[in-house]
């Protein structure tokens, strides 16, 4: 799978390589707990950085892009019973509308898909999202932004393997604002 991640980003990088393009990387943090939800202290706290992500600017409001993504999922305890930590990679090629521009500032939307892949040496699973992430950009120079994501409306389908044992990861749809978040620089060409 990573073999495959990385050839795919060495193909968008040899491709898109004008003034139109840009790469990056960010950032991101969850945390959550369904302590309420299953009457014990179940919790979540999960590191995901974005790798590469590669963008070409088709207008001055889309743009088209790709990110290779890794990350690090630390679960607690259920009913006193551990859950193991796993490692996850993913891609997730998108398109981005910027629906407000204000000198250096543009606030965005990413459509698109993300399939992970995630487990440990004994098994592995896959999540499939598919949704609308809103963003915001700063220029800080006509090279680098600062780039935020914030939120997610969307649909998520989980492996039924994982469904079968996991409380953290569950088909569904619908929106979340409150605590997905990343933070990243963009570099221009």
């Amino acid at each position: 799978m990573k073999k495959v991640l990385l050839t795919l980003m060495a193909l968008i990088v040899s491709v898109a390589v004008n003034a139109q393009v840009w790469i990056g990387g960010s950032l991101g943090f969850w945390s959550n707990s369904d302590a309420e939800e299953y009457a014990s202290s179940v919790e979540t706290k999960s590191w995901r950085s974005v790798l590469l992500e590669v963008g070409y600017n088709l207008s001055e409001e889309w743009a088209i892009a790709a990110g290779l993504e890794s990350g690090y999922h630390k679960f607690g305890d259920f009913n006193g019973t551990p859950i193991e930590a796993t490692h996850s990679y993913s891609i997730a090629p998108y398109a981005r509308y910027n629906f407000i521009r204000k000198g250096d500032l543009k606030l965005f939307l990413d459509g698109g898909f993300e399939i992970i892949s995630m487990g440990s040496d004994e098994q592995e699973y896959t999540i499939w999202n598919v949704g609308i992430k809103p963003g915001i950009s700063y220029s800080l120079t006509e090279k680098f932004s600062l780039v935020a994501h914030m939120g997610l409306l969307g649909y998520q389908k989980v492996d039924d393997n994982l469904l079968g044992g996991s409380l953290i990861y569950r088909n569904g749809f619908g929106f979340d604002f409150d605590n997905n978040m990343s933070f990243g620089v963009y570099y221009s060409f």
